[in-house]
């Protein structure tokens, strides 16, 4: 097939003119923000000049990094698999973490015979099929003694109870004792960037620091190059991995941020669907808990937040890449997409949640989804199940700001609501 040409922002190839590519489209929007912040003030007075840098660069990334002039009728003769390898070339910059904050190991978890799975939810009707032929692929696998794996980052904050711990102890998968309790986080990036969690450390590392526990966090599959569901299939999977290190349900913390806050429900619904025991509790920040995007918020807080609000007919919107990329938007996928494993926001039945905290930002694209998720939720279940915590002024994933005020409370509540629930 004859793919159509893009024109893209960032780098290609990996080389002088394409890092010096990379560094001029940064510059250029701090430069725009530092211009815009002296010249015409702060666009929220709660932010700082650094906030200002960040959420603009991670704008500009979202907006800009590839074409969203594109038509729905060009989607099957685009590259996606170019595009994967475009934004893992081009994925968000990293911060070291640095050992004064805490320390990882990265492991790999491999999907054997043991832990092979199947999806008795006939009920999810097209996603559980291709919930079932993923996990016939992965069986088959096993049995030919060629186990596909994923790794998984393991992480402690030197300000907790490990501070003065061998790393070598600690960091392993295994439970240090019989009891103990872990965040198991699934890291947020519209499950298409992300890479090796690297982008979250900082968070991971709060939160270890809040709760005191070590957090596991999964490297699931990314789209483009793997739609839906091979996210919520490896973090199924990496749920079962880690009950059969030893951890009892009861002792497992599910948190998650965007997409991750909705693979965390995903994976809830799969539990409770298939008699399995529910874990501790549930933390999601700005969960995206619909894919269709259909909320007002998305136009009454395009202005502040660094999230772009991109129409579904467009082949880049993050919803179509991690669905099924490089096919048409039409009646037919909208109505896909409306399943719960997908946009849980549009489940009918959502009885059965473990105590969840649900945290969001005021200025976020998100706000009204996730209010009626929420919503949707304390309906389903007994009173007190689910607390809503909204932060004035902030974005999307605003614990990524970890300099904040407001994601430094958000962190203590997090670790607040975990020792609610020893």
């Amino acid at each position: 097939m004859k793919y159509t040409q893009l024109e893209l922002r960032l780098k290609t190839k990996d080389n002088i003119i394409g890092r010096i590519q990379n560094i001029w489209f940064i510059a250029s929007g701090v430069l725009a923000t530092l211009f815009n912040y002296y010249w015409h003030g702060p666009e929220v007075h709660a932010w700082d000049l650094r906030f200002h840098i960040i959420r603009n660069i991670l704008r500009q990334y979202f907006a800009k990094s590839l074409p969203h002039t594109m038509s729905n009728d060009t989607s099957p003769t685009i590259d996606f698999e170019f595009i994967a390898d475009y934004i893992a070339m081009n994925n968000l910059p990293n911060r070291p973490l640095q050992p004064s904050i805490g320390y990882n190991q990265e492991h790999n978890i491999e999907f054997n015979s043991k832990n092979c799975v199947e999806y008795n939810v006939p009920h999810y009707g097209l996603s559980s099929d291709k919930l079932n032929q993923m996990a016939e692929l992965d069986k088959q696998l096993a049995q030919t003694g060629h186990p596909r794996s994923i790794s998984c980052q393991v992480l402690v904050s030197t300000q907790s109870e490990f501070a003065n711990c061998d790393p070598n102890c600690v960091l392993g998968m295994g439970p240090l004792d019989p009891d103990e309790r872990i965040v198991l986080y699934f890291h947020g990036g519209a499950y298409c960037v992300g890479e090796r969690s690297l982008t979250h450390m900082h968070v991971f590392a709060h939160i270890s620091r809040t709760t005191g526990l070590r957090v596991f966090s999964p490297n699931y599959r990314l789209a483009p190059r793997h739609g839906f569901p091979s996210q919520l299939h490896d973090c199924f999977m990496a749920y079962k991995h880690v009950l059969g290190r030893g951890f009892k349900p009861q002792n497992i913390v599910l948190a998650g941020d965007s997409a991750g806050g909705a693979l965390v429900v995903g994976v809830l619904l799969l539990l409770r669907d298939m008699k399995c025991t529910s874990p501790l509790a549930a933390v999601l920040v700005s969960p995206w808990v619909d894919a269709t995007c259909s909320g007002d918020s998305w136009t009454r807080n395009q202005q502040y937040d660094y999230l772009p609000a991109l129409p579904l007919t467009d082949p880049f919107h993050p919803t179509r890449m991690f669905y099924d990329a490089g096919r048409k938007f039409s009646p037919a996928m909208l109505k896909e997409l409306q399943c719960p494993l997908v946009s849980p926001v549009f489940g009918t039945d959502l009885k059965g949640m473990p105590p969840m905290l649900v945290q969001m930002g005021r200025n976020e694209l998100l706000h009204d989804d996730i209010e009626k998720f929420v919503a949707k939720v304390k309906h389903d279940n007994k009173d007190g199940c689910v607390r809503l915590e909204t932060y004035e002024h902030m974005p999307h994933v605003f614990v990524l700001f970890d300099f904040a005020d407001a994601a430094q409370k958000a962190f203590s509540s997090i670790g607040s609501f975990v020792r609610e629930h020893n």
